[in-house]
């Protein structure tokens, strides 16, 4: 039996199949998730990776046995396994848990669990993760299967949902539009992830043309990682944009819960000019505006931020991580948000990310502005970036307060690491969850002093750079 504490992450549970955890490890762990959340109903996705059926055998046995209902939602994408969480309708009633079995962007040999309650609510390590933890480290390993049952006269039940239709009807009726000026061309990379069938069902009737690329959902991602918060990712999907002359590019990690936009012109569009594009663009359909509030990434926030005081609207500055940035999107109502790191989140959308919500939203500012290019340029020209620097050091705490020592007359806080901030430049240090890193990043409207201060804080900081 392989179930190692360190697969309990800060937002979820994720680790090397067969090394990190297994069938019996997934068999314990269940059993903690009904121990610590005594859900009655609950609803399962999982990905296309190769060990997700196993994981997904091993949780309903275990939670069958234990009398609890599972809702099969089968192959699918995140998203979805949010909205089951969120919606319930005829065919299926409440669900107090919900699970989508998936490693996201991490190479095929891993998988994981994200954890979610109902209305969407993220399950991290500081809000449950780490009872389920302590749990499953304590129990002994219980029956299995193919004994009798002492837990419950009758074993819950196992029903298939297909739930697409119902979440096409739900995105819809979210978007701004779903008729646009013109047929667009639309390259869609899935990355051999969940992302296709996604796409297949819920812009089945859109009247666009999707052009397919890296389609079929393969656990082994045989064409690139499933990553597009890396540049390099995206590569094929920017060669292919200009071949096809299309108007919009788009590349979705493994269970698609992240999205990365390219321009007409190629151009792979950071997640910070993103962020800040859809900001704008939430902000000018909201009739009160002035009265919203809006949560932003720490790592990049000046354009962001100069979107949202121009719509007279109140930004509010909290840690990275999907689970904290919609905890704090609930406690201030915010009605948008979005990460660097391509997770976009909609207040009415339950606080959870849609893609396909996303792609609605930036085809309605193509229709706008005429081509993205022409949407995105001022923040190329304004905003430059120096992208994510990953530090592998010794003393991570004591560099922080180098920093703080060095840089004494900037204005500094501490919202998710050390944030240092002149007026012509700033930048954002902070430690890695899971890793003995520190992560920088550095913004300024020049690239020439985005590279001086760049060169400076490396040596502040020492220690090797690592590749991501």
């Amino acid at each position: 039996m392989i179930l190692k504490p360190s697969i309990f992450k800060a937002y979820d549970i994720r680790g090397e199949w067969n090394k990190d955890w297994d069938s019996e490890g997934t068999y314990i762990l269940a059993h903690a998730l009904t121990t610590h959340f005594n859900p009655k109903t609950v609803a399962i996705g999982y990905d296309m990776r190769l060990s997700s059926p196993e994981i997904f055998k091993q949780l309903t046995n275990a939670f069958r046995e234990r009398g609890m209902n599972i809702i099969d939602l089968g192959l699918c994408a995140t998203e979805l396994v949010y909205y089951v969480s969120s919606y319930p309708s005829s065919e299926i009633p409440t669900v107090d848990l919900a699970i989508m079995i998936t490693a996201s962007h991490n190479p095929g040999k891993d998988n994981g669990l994200k954890i979610v309650l109902p209305n969407a609510v993220c399950i991290g390590l500081d809000s449950g993760l780490d009872k389920v933890r302590d749990i499953a480290s304590d129990q002994p390993i219980p029956i299995t299967t193919n004994q009798t049952n002492p837990l419950n006269q009758k074993n819950g039940t196992l029903t298939h949902y297909d739930a697409w239709q119902n979440y096409k009807h739900h995105v819809f009726s979210l978007a701004p539009k779903t008729t646009f000026s013109k047929k667009y061309n639309i390259v869609i990379d899935a990355s051999n992830g969940v992302g296709s069938v996604l796409v297949d069902k819920i812009f089945s009737s859109l009247n666009v043309n999707i052009l397919r690329q890296c389609w079929t959902p393969d656990g082994t991602f045989p064409n690139h990682p499933a990553d597009p918060a890396q540049e390099n990712n995206t590569l094929d999907c920017q060669k292919r944009v200009l071949e096809e002359k299309a108007d919009l590019g788009v590349c979705l990690d493994g269970d698609s819960d992240r999205v990365f936009v390219i321009d007409e012109l190629g151009r792979y569009i950071p997640g910070y000019y993103l962020a800040a594009l859809l900001t704008d663009h939430i902000l000018k359909q909201s009739p009160h505006s002035g009265q919203e509030h809006i949560i932003h990434d720490p790592r990049y926030y000046k354009a962001t931020r100069a979107v949202i005081t121009k719509h007279h609207a109140t930004p509010h500055k909290v840690r990275v991580g999907h689970t904290l940035i919609k905890d704090a999107m609930r406690r201030v109502e915010s009605l948008f948000s979005a990460e660097c790191s391509g997770h976009i989140f909609y207040r009415q959308n339950k606080y959870a990310e849609s893609t396909m919500l996303t792609i609605l939203h930036v085809l309605t500012i193509i229709d706008e502005y005429g081509t993205l290019s022409k949407a995105v340029d001022p923040f190329f020209t304004q905003y430059q970036l120096s992208g994510e620097i990953n530090f592998i050091v010794e003393n991570p705490q004591q560099i922080l307060k180098n920093l703080e020592t060095k840089y004494h007359d900037a204005s500094i806080d501490y919202v998710d690491g050390v944030d240092i901030a002149y007026s012509n430049w700033r930048c954002n240090v902070r430690t890695s969850n899971t890793q003995p890193l520190l992560r920088l990043n550095v913004e300024a409207p020049s690239k020439q002093l985005v590279d001086t201060k760049v060169e400076e804080l490396k040596t502040i900081i020492g220690g090797t750079i690592a590749d991501h």
